[in-house]
């Protein structure tokens, strides 16, 4: 039987150490990485590529996941929530659409149906969350330390609700989606038009996207799985938690690799986006170059005027023209 009064002890101080650098390295390459990614998505829309509609929300998704990736920091280094019962919940709410948008097909046909497809899947996971709003994911734990979005044991109410989270939010898309891309790889090895080298890159690609996503989320929801299935049987105890725990927290962290890999598996895999960002950076670099070589004109410029100012007291130098006047 559950003692859902208790709280478990988690005595495990490798945590504070493992998951701040996961999370802080996840946020330096998902950072920089999901900027581009928005420079990338604004031009696609800007063509009217229906491509654009899914990558837009799979960066909107990303940011939001990246933006609160400091607050997870703190709170897994001192294993304690400073942050408040709302912060909470919205972080938690975000994780969970985080985990949902790579799973979204991209085997839309109009710009129309792309917007409609988001927008409901918008719906369908802030709508889900309404109820898990109106309940308290900030926990005392036996240390008195508050914990967010977990407690050992775990509420009944919240195993019910992981329950749609694995089933409806990550099994059903994940089934829907390899289908999807094995029904991609059988048309591209019978189309005619396309050449070995490129049926071969197409499918390496799908099926390393694939591959990743299972890698980042499968082992999470599994875990997950067990834990509100023993909740829900009420036959969960401190020495079962303390088990599973830390393969339970490890895999938590793991979802978060999903966000920093997501541009470079989404977006600059894509030959024309390739050559479109390329173009960008090579446009930076030539105007960085070109103000470095202003800058050192004019740092030349100062030095000769300097010395001409030594040495001759009846010449000026100005600063706005860089040339020598008689006084």
């Amino acid at each position: 039987m559950c003692d859902r009064n208790v709280s478990c002890p988690f005595p495990d101080k490798y945590e504070t150490i493992l998951f701040p650098i996961i999370y802080s390295s996840v946020f330096i390459v998902g950072l920089p990485g999901n900027l581009l990614a928005i420079g990338v998505v604004i031009q696609l829309l800007r063509k009217q590529n229906i491509l654009g509609v899914y990558l837009a929300n799979l960066c909107a998704s990303d940011m939001m996941y990246i933006i609160s990736l400091p607050v997870w920091i703190t709170y897994t280094a001192n294993q304690n929530w400073f942050f408040g019962t709302l912060t909470c919940k919205i972080v938690a709410t975000i994780r969970c659409v985080a985990m949902v948008f790579p799973l979204q097909s991209r085997i839309i046909r109009s710009m129309r149906t792309a917007v409609i497809i988001s927008v409901v899947v918008w719906l369908i996971i802030l709508g889900s969350h309404f109820y898990f709003l109106s309940k308290d994911e900030v926990f005392t734990s036996i240390q008195n330390v508050e914990l967010c979005y977990e407690k050992y044991p775990m509420e009944r109410w919240m195993a019910h609700l992981n329950y749609f989270r694995i089933f409806v939010v990550f099994l059903i898309p994940l089934v829907v989606l390899v289908f999807s891309y094995c029904s991609i790889i059988r048309v591209i090895y019978q189309a005619a038009t396309l050449d070995t080298k490129q049926k071969r890159k197409i499918t390496g690609l799908l099926m390393a996207m694939t591959a990743i996503f299972v890698i980042c989320y499968l082992p999470y929801h599994v875990i997950l799985f067990i834990r509100s299935y023993v909740s829900d049987l009420d036959y969960c105890t401190c020495e079962i938690e303390k088990n599973v725990r830390p393969a339970y927290r490890i895999s938590f962290a793991l979802t978060s690799v999903s966000s920093a890999l997501d541009p470079f598996l989404n977006i600059f895999v894509s030959e024309g986006v390739k050559r479109d960002l390329m173009g960008y950076i090579r446009a930076i670099w030539f105007y960085l170059a070109l103000r470095r070589k202003d800058r050192s004109k004019k740092t030349g410029l100062d030095a000769i005027c300097d010395g001409n100012g030594q040495r001759n007291d009846g010449l000026l130098c100005t600063h706005h023209t860089k040339m020598q006047t008689r006084m």
